[in-house]
């Protein structure tokens, strides 16, 4: 993997979370709702933009693995710690399980 898609990669991976908390936050006031649906959606949306980026470099199986499981996997610790929201331990299990899925993916032999 070349520089380059570490960068993409994490950019896609950081609007994904900030989308996610965007949704969130704007669930949580009817006030708010219009402004987290329209931020989350934005981001979200533009954030698909530099995922087909990295499918010109990378497998598509592996780039949507990596990209998709790593905005996933940083969601979920992001939402949890924000919003003070807290894991269980097999919530944690479910954590390492996906990490796991995400090297393999990334180390795995890419035709």
């Amino acid at each position: 993997m070349t520089t380059s898609n570490v960068l993409i990669i994490s950019v896609f991976c950081g609007m994904q979370v900030a989308a996610s908390l965007l949704f969130k936050w704007g669930s949580l006031s009817d006030a708010r709702w219009l402004w987290g649906f329209l931020g989350g959606n934005l981001l979200g949306f533009a954030s698909v933009w530099l995922l087909m980026l990295v499918y010109r470099s990378m497998n598509p199986n592996v780039a949507l693995g990596i990209c998709g499981g790593s905005a996933f996997l940083l969601s979920q610790l992001a939402l949890s710690a924000v919003f003070k929201s807290g894991m269980t331990f097999p919530q944690w299990g479910g954590v390492a399980a996906i990490v796991a899925g995400i090297v393999v993916l990334a180390v795995g032999k890419a035709s």
